[in-house]
């Protein structure tokens, strides 16, 4: 078989991450793979590339190598959305279904902003130019009382600079995106009106 480069562990020869990813995609995807599989693997692409295991660049080479690769353009469809900035399933859910809605405004994710004491901040999705900003609350990163407190202190953080900020749950964006749509145009239209009369 050919490309069948390994890294090393010690003395144990070992596949390379990115191979080990698209190897396990083929298969998920595959005639042995199901459904579940996929959805696992999805996760495991999105949260090793949120933790800069590896590029989104070093998958898609990898992916290149294989263009009989079962699955190969969902897989590339994913890298895209991740590279755009897309850091969980819900935000890919959000980018999708809310954000990219009919009159939108053009959102910038993972914005970086420093706030007060020098810490940079990435918000999930913003408009920088109305200073409006869309976080997309998934229940991994947000469910516990440490986690709501950390919210609010960043949200106050950002306000302080003249941030609005929008947190939409998972379960206020899947079951009603269209709602979450028109408040955050609610708000953007009011924020383009206060700032433009200035």
């Amino acid at each position: 078989m050919r490309d069948l480069d390994a890294d090393r562990l010690g003395p144990f020869p070992v596949t390379p991450l990115p191979r080990a990813l698209i190897d396990g995609w083929g298969w998920a995807c595959g005639a042995h793979g199901s459904r579940r599989e996929v959805d696992r693997l999805r996760g495991t692409v999105i949260g090793t590339l949120r933790d800069r295991r590896v590029r989104v660049a070093h998958l898609l080479d990898a992916v290149a190598r294989r263009p009989a690769l079962p699955g190969r353009r969902s897989l590339e469809h994913l890298l895209r959305l991740v590279d755009q900035g897309c850091q969980s399933e819900l935000e890919i859910w959000g980018v999708r279904h809310v954000l990219a809605g009919r009159g939108m405004p053009r959102f910038v994710q993972q914005h970086p902003v420093v706030l007060a004491g020098g810490r940079t901040v990435h918000l999930d999705a913003a408009v920088p130019e109305l200073k409006v900003a869309v976080e997309l609350d998934g229940a991994a990163f947000h469910g516990s009382a440490d986690d709501r407190e950390r919210d609010t202190r960043r949200d106050v953080a950002l306000a302080a600079l003249g941030w609005v900020v929008l947190r939409f749950s998972h379960r206020r964006l899947t079951r009603e995106p269209e709602a979450c749509r028109e408040e955050i145009l609610r708000v953007c239209r009011t924020r383009a009106a206060v700032l433009g009369g200035r």
